[in-house]
């Protein structure tokens, strides 16, 4: 009977070395590649932010570009108005004077 009991607890010894540490390294790396996978996960989401940060910023850059240009063009056009009055006004100057001038 004794020998009995040794040998069943020799199996078992033998069952829980083989059985145990595999499931238990069977967890920590499923453990690891989730961490692994949520990190790379977060990695990635903070690419994102930075592309779109990037594109934000080159957008607002144009943006404002675009507006001065336009501001710029506006005040080309007041100048060329104002000068075209000014062309009219010593125009008709002239004409007045060859008016007066002219018997």
């Amino acid at each position: 009977m004794n020998k009995l009991i040794n040998i069943i607890m020799a199996l078992s010894v033998t069952l829980l070395v083989f059985f145990v540490p595999n499931s238990y390294s069977a967890d920590v790396g499923e453990t690891m590649d989730d961490a692994t996978e949520n990190r790379a996960d977060r990695l990635e989401d903070k690419a994102d932010q930075v592309r779109d940060a990037r594109k934000d910023a080159k957008d607002s850059t144009e943006d404002a570009g675009e507006n001065r240009a336009d501001q710029m063009e506006d005040n080309a056009d007041q100048i060329k108005k104002s000068a075209e009055d000014k062309a009219d006004q010593k125009e008709d100057d002239a004409d007045r004077v060859r008016d007066a001038t002219d018997y």
